[in-house]
């Protein structure tokens, strides 16, 4: 039953099977390698119990080598001393001042002791080779502690891991070990993974957060043989308390299905969601509990800040928040992703997504839906008579949605100034009118995501797989230090977050996977989003009607807008009298497209005349890099700082100035890279020149 299948016989009835190929003879040197390979695998199973055996005959050994070559007996009493102090040193770092300490200090200096004297006699000297009879004698008293200790101390005291099996630990029977003397066990309970303990360190004489670090918990791991991320170390709620959770089983060995896509689910979702109560992504393997994402409480909607390296999880987790958004009927979602948008694509051909941007080529078109959302925040703000505006049907939680933000922000043009300013606006207005936002990158930093004045108003954080412990602090900022290594602790898996809202942890598991992009469409088929209020609906005007159709609006609305109607000009009568607001009448289609298309030719014309005329490098010293780098194979930064005869950094400047304008170009890498002229280059070496020929303006 266990041949390959290229060697069983294809045809009944067997009688001539196919001719297996014979192994290849071993040789004496193979055979040996394959006796030390398996001695050494029996050591590794149980290092503890199993490696001072050989660690003894090794010792014999060095005694006959010592006493054969005539060793100096000092220099031997000098390493046994010093081997001594450091095995005393480092089990008192481990293990405290206990039995396990002294017991290796006297080993230590018990193999010193031999072997010196074995140097000076011999191994054997004395009656009846007594040298080899103390040696024998010292190492099976030795050996026999050394076992009943780890089974009487340690190995009862561990869990069994069986499958099936509740483990139960002795954790007072741990704390000598962990230097945690005078330590009390408050509780403990099973897990589903292992177990978790509160413990009082009042008599322990120590604070509570001494306990609460990094060797502690490899201390930990080390004596329950387990990884160290898997070992959570926490204050308590009460001063003087610490909690220890041990995973002795893998949490992360399966993903967990997504409870509308699983026909068994633990966690049942409601076919109607709430966005006033948590909504649940995931679940904690530890304890079961569902993992829950909130973007709206009693102050208000939440603003949230997911950070994650690629293929760390973040795009699921979003689509599991989006599952229960769109799920929800007081939550309406408007989704932005100016890069690749596979997933937010698929939200939005289902209908589940109000308004959504998708790509690059619909980049200005999220950043006017980013102003509509502000102006939105402004309008709620005057006609609210609430403290915190309540969701509900018709009146909706409003949620924006930008995946990828660097790719927003980032090029600094005049639409991320725009997007910017927006941002701000609904991260610091938008809480109490239930504008909520939500930002996912790569990064925590400020510069990341458009300006410390954004992330300073994003109150909590999703961190999932990150490049390095340190990301969490540019994300979260001191409440990161309470946090597990989310470089580590997820072993490599994806999906792994921690959730934290006022600088602490609220959640830690891992999310429901929902990665398949025809399961995402799958589910947000049949959705519609809540309508919001009339009077928004209103406020917006012909501006969210063109978003609606997939035009692009030439503006946004803005609810700062002060100015009165002119003279002359009447004003609305009724409900729709907006005293606040341009009174501007509307342009017919021809004249509207003839403003864009005016405003589009103008905006190139800037453009061009700025490539042609904008330079901070003098006029003399431009010409000089212009003759330089188009000479066949370009010109080195060397050359050319010698040429104009400025600083180094003062001509890199110039030439990324230059390199802005599309006048040179950088082609290598590293002490390769040379400076060039572009292909499609044929304008004149003079500035002025240049401006003229193309556009009739001097400088």
């Amino acid at each position: 039953m266990k041949r390959k299948t290229a060697d069983r016989c294809p045809t009944p009835p067997h009688a001539d099977h196919a001719v297996r190929a014979e192994a290849p003879a071993t040789t004496e040197d193979e055979r040996t390698e394959g006796v030390l390979r398996q001695a050494a695998r029996w050591v590794m199973e149980a290092p503890a119990e199993r490696a001072p055996l050989p660690g003894g005959a090794a010792l014999y050994g060095a005694g006959w080598l010592a006493n054969y070559y005539h060793l100096p007996w000092w220099g031997l009493l000098t390493v046994g001393a010093a081997g001594t102090i450091v095995s005393y040193a480092m089990t008192l770092n481990r293990a405290g001042d206990g039995w396990r300490t002294w017991g290796n200090t006297a080993a230590a200096a018990s193999a010193g002791a031999w072997l010196t004297a074995a140097d000076v006699v011999g191994p054997v000297a004395g009656p009846s080779g007594l040298m080899s009879w103390i040696f024998g004698g010292a190492f099976g008293v030795g050996y026999g502690l050394h076992w009943l200790g780890l089974s009487g101390v340690g190995r009862d005291r561990r869990p069994k891991r069986v499958k099936g099996e509740t483990p139960r630990i002795d954790w007072e029977a741990y704390f000598d070990g962990w230097g945690m003397s005078g330590a009390r066990v408050i509780s403990s309970a099973a897990t589903r993974l292992g177990e978790r303990a509160l413990i009082s360190t009042k008599g322990t004489g120590k604070r509570a957060s001494t306990f609460c670090t990094k060797a502690m918990a490899e201390r930990i791991a080390e004596d329950f043989d387990t990884k160290k991320s898997r070992v959570i170390i926490r204050e308590g709620e009460v001063a003087g308390q610490i909690e220890i959770s041990v995973r002795l089983r893998d949490p992360w060995a399966a993903p967990i299905l997504h409870p509308l896509l699983d026909p068994e689910p633990e966690i049942e979702l409601p076919e109607v969601a709430d966005a006033r109560r948590p909504l649940v992504v995931g679940q904690d393997p530890e304890t079961g509990k569902p993992l829950e994402f909130v973007v709206w409480d009693e102050d208000g909607a939440a603003h949230w800040l997911i950070v994650a390296i690629k293929g760390g999880g973040k795009t699921v987790l979003l689509n599991n928040v989006l599952e229960r958004l769109t799920a929800a009927d007081n939550a309406t979602v408007w989704g932005i992703d100016v890069s690749k948008a596979k997933d937010l694509r698929r939200w939005r051909d289902s209908g589940a997504l109000d308004l959504a941007a998708c790509g690059p080529a619909e980049r200005e078109r999220a950043v006017v839906m980013l102003e509509l959302a502000a102006a939105g925040v402004g309008h709620r703000a005057e006609h609210n008579t609430e403290a915190v505006f309540d969701p509900r049907p018709g009146h909706p939680l409003h949620v924006i949605v930008v995946d990828e933000i660097d790719a927003l922000v980032a090029p600094g043009d005049a639409l991320a100034q725009r997007a910017v300013v927006a941002l701000q606006t609904i991260t610091s207005k938008g809480r109490s009118e239930s504008v909520g936002l939500i930002i996912v990158g790569q990064r925590g930093t400020a510069q990341w995501m458009g300006g410390a004045n954004i992330r300073a108003n994003l109150d909590r954080q999703a961190l999932l797989k990150l490049a390095r412990a340190s990301e969490a602090n540019n994300a979260v900022g001191d409440a990161a230090v309470d946090l597990p290594n989310m470089a580590k602790y997820g072993e490599g898996k994806p999906g792994v977050v921690a959730l934290t809202a006022a600088g602490s942890l609220t959640g830690l598991g891992r999310t429901f996977m929902l990665k398949e992009l025809d399961e995402v469409e799958e589910l947000g088929t049949g959705r519609e989003p809540s309508e919001f209020e009339p009077d928004l609906v209103e406020f917006w005007g012909e501006r969210y009607a063109a978003l609606k159709a997939g035009d692009l609006p030439a503006s946004a609305p803005t609810a700062e807008a002060t100015r009165p109607a002119a003279a002359g000009q009447a004003a609305p009568t009724g409900g729709q009298a907006r005293p606040h607001l341009f009174l501007v009448p509307t342009p017919s289609e021809e004249e509207a497209a003839r403003v864009r298309a005016h405003s589009a030719a103008r905006w190139q014309m800037f453009r061009a005349v700025q490539q042609a005329v904008t330079s901070a490098v003098p006029t003399d010293q431009e010409r000089q890099i212009l003759a330089l780098v188009r000479r066949d194979g370009g010109a080195a930064m060397a050359e050319i700082t010698e040429a104009i005869g400025y600083s180094e950094s003062q001509t890199l400047r110039w030439m990324n100035d230059l390199r802005e304008l599309g006048l040179v170009e950088l082609r290598g890498k590293g002490r390769g890279a040379r400076w060039h002229a572009p292909a499609d280059d044929a304008a004149d070496d003079d500035p002025q020149s240049r401006a003229e020929s193309l556009h009739g303006i001097a400088p």
